[in-house]
């Protein structure tokens, strides 16, 4: 969290605290930070009884308690009494900015520097105005001016370091935190934004060390603790994590604050495998909703056995339908709905998916939780909209929101869909940011049309929401829910008039807001509707206008880099941990029963290394149960750069694809590379991304109907060397068919073409 520092009562009142008004003691009691007795005093009378100064006095408090409007009407007052100095002026300037009137709050500023243009608080909140007004160039000549002619002055110093963080100007505003921390070597606000910018510089342990300095000038700075511990995570010490959220729930926080500890603890227990402290902490909350709510974070990350699987699943459905219960008339009036509220804005359920099983009985839930818990807020935003108006002579207004707004798996395939109304009179396309990251895709999505960075939160959401809108779009996709919060949270409301999904997360989301999912034909299964809470939508084939995959290099040093052995055949199966459901161990165990030379790669989880030596535990098991020993057979190698990642199928045998959640992205790039796959599709979309793309190769021979045979499949390529040759030149030649297929983004236009005489579904 980056602060910014508030506009504070300024010094130097003398020439107006004169001893014959009778008055210090009210200056006394503003120094002390006692306004609100001043206010208490002086409202006693009322505002036209009051002399001049005793009106900019209680302007003074109002402005303090957050009654700027009522600070307004008194510095009139006082004004008006003939009670006029810059130091009037200037906190008439102070109420104007609260209320965001930055026009004139900037002309009250000047015209207090126009009577004295050294006064320095003056200066320094002028900037921020011209900040907060976004006038950033001319917010920062205001700091840097302020800062040659008072180097000392720390204000301006950590200011001018929170403009240049919003830019990602990061040394630079390292620079500017160290200055401000030479005159206030204990300032926690500084030291904790300086820890963010090294953060952001990957320097973690400075970082770390950074956010300790702060706490040790004021071991209750929330924002030093909260960061501490989000720092620790990052650099997978998660024991010493789990110490600092739990002191960070010890301070005296709002619910937004309280819920985000209470999340990043959760998640440290789940990285960590220890569910029963996860449940115990949540029993231990007061409130039987809160211990309720806190329970759905808990979901493992890697499985013990099937029959664990069915177990778990079968506790969150109970949890759901508890939370169901208990939320039957939830209004904003019970003393515990901001805290529910706020855990509202946490909650994505990603891990329920890698359950493998049909998740509409349970979104349907999960969605109706969502909308219980944010009608009493965003009711309004619930309903639909009129429907499109007019002769079809105005172009379609077409969004796409997501926090992944970036290069980002759930998100970059889009630009297929997207790139082709660019340009195109037909079409209006605005595309919403809701993340703190940009990079060359975001730029690429900004090229689309009118571009919008939001801060989609608790505070804003209605701003926010309104603000789309105002925009009147006649559709939005939705690419990623299930991701990130945001997305569930702008999946819950009714932004535009239709509103989409699609394969950034293959799970259909039970939002009665959402009224299309937008899939592959080649993709779905015959009764693939049904599952679905929203209309399904079929796009040819794999339904993705998908970019040829960059390959930087061709592996040609990958096996000594990564101490792999030369004369062994890799098979590749770098995914994510969570996608290794335990019924298909049997396959990895299998392939190597029968081709004991077989090296079977895997990738490491990207959390706590406890993730992947829990899944190595469970294969092992496997291994030992037919006689092997699984150290043999099976390598995790640590996370891989986007270069490496690619380039291992340059070197690989082949790739094992993982049943029931393939590879996407990744089967992608291994055919881009030559590289066979073998699979076997299940029922739902996200066992069948692979099948797809082999229907579109015309590879039958790679695509199994059981485990057996796609244990049959992986041996032959590894037995028969014609018949692995015959399939890596196949898919050379064939490779093309995949990439920058036009008609997926024709059918896409299309189906939007067609939306302004479709009746809206909800």
């Amino acid at each position: 969290m980056l602060l910014m520092p508030l506009a504070e009562v300024p010094v130097g009142w003398s020439a107006h605290n004169q001893p014959s008004a009778g008055l210090d003691h009210f200056y006394q009691f503003l120094l002390e930070g006692q306004a609100q007795t001043v206010y208490d005093e002086l409202s006693l009378c009322a505002l036209q009884s009051l002399n001049g100064e005793e009106a900019y006095l209680l302007g003074l408090s109002s402005h303090i308690l957050g009654f700027h409007q009522q600070a307004l009407d008194c510095f009139d007052l006082a004004e008006k009494q003939d009670f006029l100095s810059k130091f009037v002026i200037f906190n008439r300037a102070n109420s104007l900015r609260a209320i965001n009137s930055y026009d004139l709050a900037l002309e009250a500023y000047q015209a207090a520097l126009k009577i004295d243009p050294e006064f320095v608080e003056c200066r320094h909140n002028y900037a921020l105005a011209l900040y907060e007004y976004e006038q950033y160039a001319q917010a920062e000549e205001c700091m840097r001016n302020l800062l040659v002619d008072v180097p000392d002055y720390y204000k301006a110093s950590f200011a001018l370091g929170n403009l240049l963080r919003h830019f990602n100007r990061l040394p630079e505003a390292c620079e500017a935190y160290r200055l401000c921390l030479q005159v206030q070597p204990a300032y926690p606000d500084a030291l904790n934004n300086l820890g963010l910018c090294l953060a952001g510089l990957d320097q973690k342990e400075k970082a770390i060390a950074t956010y300790r300095l702060g706490l040790t000038a004021d071991a209750s700075s929330d924002h030093c603790r909260q960061n501490l511990a989000q720092a620790l995570v990052t650099v997978k010490k998660h024991d010493l994590a789990i110490e600092e959220f739990e002191k960070f729930l010890e301070l005296p926080i709002d619910p937004m604050q309280r819920a985000t500890g209470i999340q990043g603890l959760m998640s440290c227990y789940l990285e960590l495998g220890l569910h029963q402290q996860a449940f115990a902490f949540a029993e231990s909350l007061e409130d039987k909703r809160l211990q309720t709510m806190v329970s759905l974070y808990i979901l493992p990350i890697v499985y013990e056995s099937e029959h664990d699987v069915n177990q778990w699943r079968s506790r969150y459905n109970d949890v759901l339908d508890l939370l169901l219960d208990q939320l039957d008339g939830f209004s904003q009036d019970d003393p515990v709905y901001e805290d529910i509220y706020s855990h509202c804005w946490g909650l994505t359920s990603f891990y329920l998916s890698y359950q493998m099983e049909d998740d509409l009985p349970l979104q349907i839930k999960l969605a109706e939780i969502f909308k219980r818990i944010l009608k009493p807020r965003l009711a309004s935003y619930m309903l639909p909209l009129e429907p499109h108006q007019g002769d079809g002579s105005k172009p379609l207004r077409v969004g796409v929101l997501s926090p992944h707004l970036r290069n980002h798996n759930g998100t970059f395939w889009a630009l297929g869909w997207l790139d082709p109304l660019r340009d195109n009179p037909a079409y209006d396309v605005y595309a919403y940011n809701l993340g703190d990251d940009e990079d060359e895709v975001s730029q690429r999505f900004a090229a689309l049309g009118c571009y919008r960075k939001l801060s989609l939160t608790p505070e804003t959401a209605e701003a926010v929401v309104q603000q789309i809108r105002a925009d009147d779009l006649d559709f939005l996709l939705i690419p990623d829910v299930g991701m990130h919060p945001a997305s569930r949270i702008a999946a819950s409301v009714r932004l535009a008039r239709y509103q989409a999904v699609g394969w950034g997360h293959p799970i259909t989301t039970g939002s009665e807001c959402i009224d299309y999912y937008l899939s592959g034909a080649g993709m779905e299964s015959a009764d693939a509707a049904s599952h679905y809470s929203e209309r399904l939508v079929l796009l040819p084939r794999t339904g993705l206008n998908y970019p040829v995959p960059l390959s930087v290099h061709q592996g040609d040093d990958l096996r000594s880099r990564f101490e792999l052995p030369a004369d062994r055949p890799l098979l590749l199966s770098l995914q994510s941990t969570f996608k290794y459901h335990p019924r298909n161990d049997c396959t990895f165990v299998e392939i190597c029963r029968r081709f004991p030379d077989a090296l079977i790669l895997f990738v490491a989880h990207m959390g706590h290394p406890s993730v992947s030596d829990r899944l190595y535990h469970r294969l092992k098991i496997r291994f030992a149960d037919v006689g092997l020993d699984a150290d043999q057979h099976l390598r995790f190698l640590h996370r891989l750069e986007y270069a490496d990642y690619v380039a291992f199928f340059d070197i690989a045998h082949h790739s094992l694809d993982t049943i029931d959640w393939n590879g996407g992205n990744s089967s992608f790039q291994a055919f881009s590379r030559g590289c066979p796959v073998v699979s076997m599709p299940t029922a739902f979309m996200r066992g069948r991304h692979t099948l797809a793309m082999l229907e579109v190769l015309e590879l039958p021979e790679l695509i199994a109907s059981s485990r057996e045979e796609y244990v049959e499949i992986s041996v032959r390529l590894l037995e028969d060397d014609d018949f692995a040759n015959q399939m890596r030149a196949l898919i050379n030649e064939r490779s093309q068919r995949l990439f920058a297929d036009q008609e997926v983004s024709d059918c896409f236009v299309d189906f939007l073409a067609a939306l302004p005489q479709e009746q809206l579904v909800n």
